[in-house]
């Protein structure tokens, strides 16, 4: 006894050009036969048998088992497999159908951005111009976090307490030099700040060392100092 299967498979068109999809009937050339052969014999439908044969089917004259409506020839190929079972002698039949399509893209791959902080802090009152310390309570003058890879300053952000009357700069030191980057914070605007700059405008590299000085201008005092200092490389 026969059974009959329909057997769906997308294959890409590099596998199958629209011109080889485009025959009616046939046997196929061998390269492609091996590879419905191989398929087929790789799936369950064959578990111990053997391909007798593979040939291509007219489209125009589907066999009652497939039941496909509005095919384009130029993109659909339906293949014809007989095959015997080893241990029952049963003959039986798959069709195979393949799909070819110019509608592949290239998978695009997303740059992932290293983007970390750094973070430095002052408790104390002060009255005068400082560095701020690390996050261990590490003073940073002569001092900070020693960069591992390439990459830039691309932001800061401040938060303190400040009294009196003038203004703060918390500004971004690399290697104990002013990067221009900074901070503003003054006794008449608030108590926090923040600021963002794009990519290789602050740029530093590996072993280099990222520190923040507050500069004073004026008479205040100020403490409780949170300040974060993002990086991307």
């Amino acid at each position: 006894m026969k059974r009959e299967v329909l057997l769906l498979v997308l294959v890409g068109l590099f596998i199958f050009t629209a011109g080889v999809l485009a025959q009616e009937t046939g046997v196929v050339d061998s390269v492609k036969e091996e590879f419905i052969e191989e398929f087929v014999e790789d799936s369950d439908f064959v578990r111990e048998g053997e391909v007798d044969s593979v040939s291509q089917v007219n489209q125009s004259e589907l066999p009652e088992d497939i039941q496909i409506q509005d095919i384009e020839e130029n993109n659909v190929g339906i293949f014809e497999v007989n095959f015997t079972e080893s241990e029952s002698g049963e003959e039986k039949k798959v069709f195979v159908v393949t799909y070819a399509t110019n509608d592949f893209r290239k998978k695009e791959v997303s740059v992932t951005k290293n983007i970390q902080s750094l973070f430095f802090g002052m408790s104390d009152e002060q009255v005068v111009s400082s560095y701020l310390e690390t996050a261990n309570g590490v003073l940073t003058e002569g001092s900070g976090y020693v960069m591992m890879r390439e990459g830039s300053v691309t932001g800061i952000s401040t938060s303190l307490e400040i009294s009196g009357r003038g203004k703060l700069f918390i500004r971004v030191y690399k290697n104990g030099e002013d990067t221009g980057f900074h901070n503003l914070i003054t006794t008449n605007e608030g108590k926090i700040d923040f600021d963002l700059q794009s990519e290789d405008i602050v740029k530093y590299g590996s072993g280099d060392v990222i520190s923040v000085y507050v500069q004073q201008s004026g008479s205040v005092s100020w403490g409780d100092v949170i300040t974060m200092v993002e990086t991307t490389s």
